[in-house]
């Protein structure tokens, strides 16, 4: 049973509590979702359990958790990591080894733990967690989905009683949500308690016990299962909850106002190719055009070549064979590089600047200043234009990079999965401030697998999946239906 009794958490550089009088008790075997706005305290929840806090991040505790009556805080780190097991958003940041293998008894080994023992526990998660054909191969080839479930199986072989998951779905195709979702469903049912810190959640309704809502560092609402999904959609928005159900609520995500007649193709792209030289072919004849306004999102499973496509529309990447043309006229890379301007998914790898004023005028030769103040403005950054980027919340770097874009005025923008870790708000947010850069007659593209974001935030599709035609088709409630029966059924 884990306690939180009268827990406060407030970090050494922080005038206030993240963490304001905690009380919760989850019985062992629990499933608990807990979620919240950006910022609200669900990573400072997290860090307390495993140890982060307060042995990474100091700050002052009062209260108590315990684990089967034990006080967590009084436990160094290694005595933490055989009781509770935390698999982050992104399981790079958790890998040691440059193979599966040697991963998966990675834990194992650094516990001191004899070989014998060792490889007894990795043959257990081999098994139960079903990883048999992600044995013996490069961390480096495997797709998002892949390391996530290595991630998992080198916590399973220490076996731990408590999982913490933080975003786990941020970088995963809906495949692969459905496969981690399986994998939970096994821990569930091996009587392991989880606890999953999330923002889209559809794909754990049916496993979830109970959903804790936290809001500015306080417990507001404990759901049931059913409480929870069926919340009504008042006072979900209300709270800043994504959707349970993004494919039953098509009609109350698309707008009308953006669902577009063909506009006039400004960039085309023909018979496009694409391999790897001891690889598979990832792109094939792929053709498709694009107008001044038009919202394109790239969809498709992980590996389909979506980022491989980003990468030559972008001239980062020359294509084997085909033609990209822009306004009649053949673009060779260097001429991309010119026209486009492409919001990566992981923002801290393109902000350079050391205040998110200075991020936005970074390489305008002629800047106004008036422009730049209306840009601050309209992204809500205007009280954070002399802190750094570094110092900012995900939501902010994200809309510090689309306001980079929007200063500089490319006629072609790339977003790559602009909502990863976003709550309700964020992806709102994000979702206007991308068409007004349409409205202003950019041609974008989003990759994502955000199905909730891209019926708010699209107006035509490009479907890249394996053993499919590609598809380029306007959003319409008929589009979108059959999308959603593909990736929810």
């Amino acid at each position: 049973m884990l306690e939180f009794q009268n827990f406060s958490f407030q970090y050494e550089e922080r005038e206030e509590n993240t963490l304001k009088d905690i009380n919760l008790t989850i019985q062992d075997g629990e499933f608990v979702l807990l979620t919240g706005r950006s910022g609200c305290g669900k990573t400072t929840l997290m860090r307390s359990l495993n140890g982060l806090i307060p042995h990474f991040y100091p700050g002052k505790i009062q209260g108590d958790l315990r684990l089967n009556g034990e006080s967590l805080l009084e436990m160094k780190p290694s005595e933490l990591a055989g009781k509770i097991g935390t698999v982050f958003q992104d399981p790079r940041s958790q890998f040691f080894m440059t193979d599966t293998t040697r991963e998966l008894a990675f834990g194992c080994e650094n516990m001191g733990y004899e070989r014998k023992e060792t490889v007894k526990r990795v043959a257990n998660s081999v098994k139960d967690l079903r990883l048999e054909e992600y044995l013996n191969r490069s961390i480096f080839a495997l797709s998002s989905g892949e390391k996530q479930q290595i991630a998992i199986g080198s916590v399973y072989a220490m076996a731990p009683k408590l999982y913490i998951f933080d975003e786990p779905s941020a970088n995963l195709d809906y495949d692969a949500a459905k496969r981690l979702a399986k994998t939970m469903k096994r821990l569930k049912e091996a009587g392991i308690t989880v606890l999953v810190v999330e923002h889209r959640f559809y794909y754990l309704r049916d496993l979830i016990d109970r959903a804790v809502w936290i809001q500015d560092g306080s417990i507001m609402q404990v759901y049931t299962k059913n409480e929870f999904c069926n919340l009504n959609q008042q006072m979900r928005v209300s709270n800043g909850l994504r959707t349970v159900y993004p494919e039953k609520e098509i009609n109350d995500q698309l707008s009308p106002a953006f669902i577009r007649e063909n506009s006039e193709p400004q960039l085309s792209v023909s018979n496009l190719n694409y391999y790897y030289e001891k690889g598979k072919t990832v792109l094939s004849d792929l053709n498709f055009t694009a107008g001044k306004g038009d919202i394109t999102g790239i969809v498709g499973h992980n590996g389909a070549g979506k980022t491989t496509l980003l990468s030559i529309m972008t001239g980062i990447m020359q294509e084997k064979y085909g033609e990209i043309r822009y306004q009649n006229k053949k673009l060779s890379a260097k001429k991309r590089r010119k026209l486009s301007y492409l919001v990566m998914q992981d923002t801290d790898y393109q902000l350079f600047g050391s205040s998110v004023e200075e991020e936005l005028t970074l390489g305008i030769k002629e800047l106004k200043k008036e422009k730049v103040s209306n840009t601050l403005d309209a992204l809500e950054l205007s009280e954070y234009k002399e802190c750094h980027p570094a110092s900012l919340s995900g939501g902010q770097k994200q809309r510090v990079t689309i306001g980079a874009a929007i200063m500089k005025e490319s006629p072609i923008i790339y977003f790559d999965e602009p909502t990863s870790g976003l709550d309700y708000d964020s992806m709102i947010r994000v979702s206007g401030l991308i068409r007004e850069l349409a409205k202003q007659g950019a041609i974008v593209f989003i990759v994502s697998h955000d199905f909730e974001f891209i019926t708010r935030t699209c107006t035509r599709l490009l479907q890249l999946d394996e053993n499919e035609a590609s598809q380029n088709l306007s959003i319409t409630e008929d589009t979108l239906k059959r999308l959603a029966e593909k990736y929810f059924n």
